[in-house]
């Protein structure tokens, strides 16, 4: 027996009508869809158990693709229903998803843990209060390998350590995309999940970054350098954002131990 544990990310918001937020784009994996613009609501994680026997053939238990289209199909569109009537409770948000998501021709749910999203953050200045920065993370998974070409395997085994393992290895990145706008006119949550979705995320996301772009045929895939990319990916698309936006910098977690930061 095992217990399979998954948490999905959304947000109650009651800017949009249910039909429309479930419409939305799917653009911050990390924060969770639909995302809320600006604070017209409240942001949610849901851990779900399953507990049972996995299949001898594929090694799993249930697909976590099953258990994300269970709550996103059926429990949202009555969550968002109700949230624009009136505040939910936790204990009401965790029934609710037990009740309309679990069993039926899907995965059936043991146990479900609620609790409140925390990675996006407004921050104001006492110097500038007209200035708001807004930072909001993101995930993204990769493997890469460092090394430098005009070296050999021992160089680089003594230069990067097992990072420098000809196969490479992988890393779940975060990263906080921090984007400087005016307080009378804040930037589109949506909007935002968008651009680094569409610049950032898709294009970093399930690759080899040595071997599968061009980003870093010439340039060690550190961390530092990764942020660096980033940056340059993401400074034109935020800028052309409404609400007088400009990107700030972008911080990206290697490890939960190890982050860069690279200022625009």
């Amino acid at each position: 027996m095992v217990t399979l544990t998954r948490t999905i990310r959304f947000s109650l918001t009651r800017e949009l009508p249910p039909e429309e937020a479930l419409a939305s784009s799917r653009g911050n994996t990390h924060a969770g869809w639909p995302s809320m613009n600006l604070v017209a609501g409240a942001s949610w994680e849901a851990t779900v158990e399953v507990r049972g026997t996995p299949d001898s053939r594929t090694g799993y238990l249930v697909g976590i693709d099953k258990l994300d289209a269970a709550i996103r199909t059926r429990a949202l569109p009555v969550l968002l229903d109700a949230h624009r009537r009136r505040d939910l409770t936790a204990p009401e948000v965790a029934r609710t998803i037990l009740e309309t998501a679990s069993g039926g021709d899907g995965p059936t749910f043991d146990a479900i843990e609620v609790g409140m999203e925390r990675d996006t953050r407004w921050r104001v200045d006492s110097g500038d209060m007209s200035m708001i920065l807004v930072q909001r993370r993101y995930e993204f998974s990769a493997s890469h390998r460092l090394h430098l070409a005009e070296l050999d395997d021992a160089a680089n085994a003594a230069m990067f350590g097992k990072c420098s393992n000809p196969n490479g290895h992988g890393h779940n990145y975060e990263v906080e995309v921090q984007v400087k706008t005016n307080g009378d006119a804040p930037v589109s949550i949506l909007n935002l999940d968008e651009v680094v979705d569409d610049v950032v995320i898709d294009r970093f996301d399930h690759k080899h970054l040595n071997l599968d772009l061009e980003d870093f045929k010439e340039r060690v895939p550190s961390v530092e350098n990764i942020a660096a990319r980033c940056v340059d990916l993401l400074r034109d698309p935020v800028a052309a954002l409404a609400g007088d936006c400009r990107l700030h910098g972008v911080k990206v977690w290697e490890t939960p131990r190890t982050a860069c930061t690279v200022l625009a």
